[in-house]
């Protein structure tokens, strides 16, 4: 077994030496790589790559709203509302005017079913956060704590045009 192999190349050349003032005209170009164009415009490269990147929406820095006082106190009492319904310390109807009536009923039969959970000790909200899905749509995602334990709890917060803030999704876990 005396035979060596080599899976290295060279490094392709992506910007020109330094000090290298007579680099040559690339074809279809009309001044060398490493000159600016008069517009501003920067240089061709001459790599592969062209030097755009495929960016979505929410990568842009100010597309998406910051989260605003507002929603953020209207998801935390909603979150210390569904958790103490869930401890049958209130009563479910109270849970109308912030969650979609749907999820009214899928927390009252939660509420109605024993869980072991509840042995633990009283719910308590730890942590909430907030991020933006759309300019008036925001996930939100925290953390409350049984006894020992810590549990999350998940939601989907949009704004209605007639009611305000609405509580469309839930996940508790």
């Amino acid at each position: 077994m005396s035979e060596s192999y080599t899976f290295l190349s060279r490094v392709p050349r992506f910007e020109p030496a330094v000090g290298d003032d007579a680099a040559p005209i690339l074809p279809g170009h009309s001044e060398p790589p490493g000159a600016l164009h008069t517009r501003g415009h920067a240089r061709h490269r001459s790599s592969p790559h062209s030097g755009a990147s495929p960016r979505g929406a929410a990568t842009h820095p100010g597309t998406l709203p910051i989260p605003s006082p507002d929603v953020q106190r209207f998801t935390e009492q909603a979150f210390r509302l569904v958790l103490e319904v869930l401890d049958r310390r209130r009563n479910v109807r109270q849970l109308r005017p912030m969650v979609t009536p749907s999820l009214v009923d899928v927390v009252r039969t939660f509420a109605l079913a024993e869980s072991p959970a509840r042995r633990l000790g009283v719910a308590t909200l730890v942590r909430v956060h907030l991020r933006a899905v759309e300019p008036c749509v925001f996930e939100a995602f925290g953390t409350y704590g049984r006894g020992p334990r810590v549990f999350v709890i998940a939601a989907r917060v949009e704004q209605q045009s007639d009611t305000g803030w609405t509580v469309t999704s839930l996940m508790i876990g």
